[in-house]
């Protein structure tokens, strides 16, 4: 069960976010702004690469993303196992290709270009092929 102020939150953003899609893009923008406080921690902190930095990153927005998406966006709040199981194995896939084309783009283009702008592009792209496979991912009549 929610606790309640799981309950409210997921309330206040279906109140003030009342489409899929408006929540789907506040969410995502959360998530990336996520992931570049990340890679700039990443670089000018640590030090590290431009993919090292960027591999960081992606993996805490996956994490930010796949819940909000999930409870907010979506509001899907079944915790099942078995439902969950099957959500995060086509999640992963998508994912996989994601993660593929954000390292193979910032290996070609972020030593002529900005890590920044190369991963902004990259973000945007998959943003627009991710809405309707998470709609199928989390909807709450699939995986029953």
């Amino acid at each position: 069960m929610l606790s309640i102020k799981e309950n409210q939150l997921v309330f206040l953003a279906k109140k003030y976010l009342n489409t899929n899609l408006k929540r789907y893009i506040v969410v995502g923008g959360s998530a990336f702004l996520i992931e570049m406080f990340v890679i700039f921690f990443c670089k000018n902190v640590i030090g590290m690469t431009n993919v090292e930095a960027v591999a960081i990153s992606y993996w805490f927005g996956l994490a930010v993303g796949f819940l909000l998406q999930k409870v907010i966006t979506f509001g899907n709040l079944d915790r099942r196992f078995h439902i969950l199981g099957k959500q995060m194995i086509i999640y992963g896939i998508l994912v996989g290709f994601n993660y593929a084309l954000n390292l193979l783009a910032v290996n070609i283009f972020a030593h002529n270009s900005n890590v920044y702008l190369v991963r902004t592009l990259v973000i945007l792209f998959c943003t627009l092929i991710n809405f309707p496979v998470y709609k199928i991912i989390f909807s709450k009549n699939n995986f029953k």
